[in-house]
């Protein structure tokens, strides 16, 4: 064998090595602060999912990003067992589920069951094995159990326009309308709103649910909370970096205790949230 040949032999192999080293280190694949759509995907999947919280000056955010994540071992069982979310905590809405997760330090790993309830915190810097050994401890078949989607309604019978065979008979008996007990359909996109707006004394306490940069999600949020809770929902515009932003709580209690008492609530609902101090807020 010729040195050339040799030496385009071992060029050949280490070009090989190194597309296989490249294809294993893939980065896990992160949905980017959309944790509704994540808990969504794991519902229907049967999955567990994880949230990374993060920010751009966050040193040891930014190790387990260059060194945690892109171990092959980790990114292999993530890929085949968990949904993956990544929120950084100074963007708008990273703003909220920071507030909303009670998020008080970085690096910070929230683990959720197939049905969003937390199963997991972890607040420190994580080596790829220590995550592996949280995410395996945490995927156990009661936690990733599939959430059945609503059944389409059936089509309605088209109309009979046939002429009747016989005169119809007369009813003589007074007509009534009757009550519909259905619920209304949660409003998608467009839509037309009926919203009630009052003022709200800067006293007492509620409960925190999310923070929205978009209008629109504040619409459709207070119309999903109207259905679920008997009580009164408040909507804080606030001003952050020199872009507004909507607080949305729930109730209007005395004390900070009836709203830690009213969390729980929250909590059977799938959401989540905390008592909040009415007061200040302008």
């Amino acid at each position: 064998m010729t040195l050339h040949s040799h030496l385009l032999k071992t060029a050949l192999f280490l070009i090989a090595c190194l597309s296989t080293t490249f294809q294993a280190k893939a980065d896990i694949n992160f949905s980017n602060g959309n944790l509704e759509k994540v808990k969504k995907d794991a519902a229907a999947e049967g999955k567990l999912y994880f949230v990374d919280f993060t920010a751009a000056w966050c040193a040891p955010c930014r190790i387990m990003d260059e060194y945690t994540f892109t171990d092959p071992s980790l990114g292999y069982y993530v890929r085949k067992n968990y949904l993956a979310a990544k929120v950084d905590i100074d963007n708008f809405d990273g703003v909220g589920y920071k507030q909303q997760y009670n998020i008080t330090s970085l690096p910070s790993v929230l683990v959720f069951n197939s049905s969003g309830r937390l199963v997991g915190r972890y607040e420190e810097s994580l080596s790829a094995s220590k995550m592996l050994e949280i995410l395996k401890k945490h995927d156990i078949p009661s936690n990733r159990k599939k959430v059945a989607s609503a059944p389409k309604a059936k089509p309605k019978p088209a109309p009979n326009y046939s002429r009747p065979s016989s005169k119809p008979k007369i009813n003589t008996k007074p007509k009534t309308k009757p009550v519909s007990t259905a619920k209304p359909a949660a409003p998608k996109g467009n839509g037309l709103f009926r919203f009630d707006v009052s003022s709200q004394p800067s006293v007492g306490f509620s409960v925190q649910i999310g923070v929205y940069a978009d209008y629109e999600n504040v619409l459709r949020e207070v119309a999903k909370f109207k259905r679920l809770f008997n009580e009164p929902i408040l909507v804080h515009i606030d001003k952050l970096t020199n872009k507004t932003v909507y607080r949305v709580m729930v109730g209007d209690f005395g004390s900070k205790g009836q709203a830690e008492r009213f969390t729980s609530k929250v909590k059977q609902k799938g959401l989540e949230g905390y008592a909040r101090s009415l007061v200040g807020l302008k």
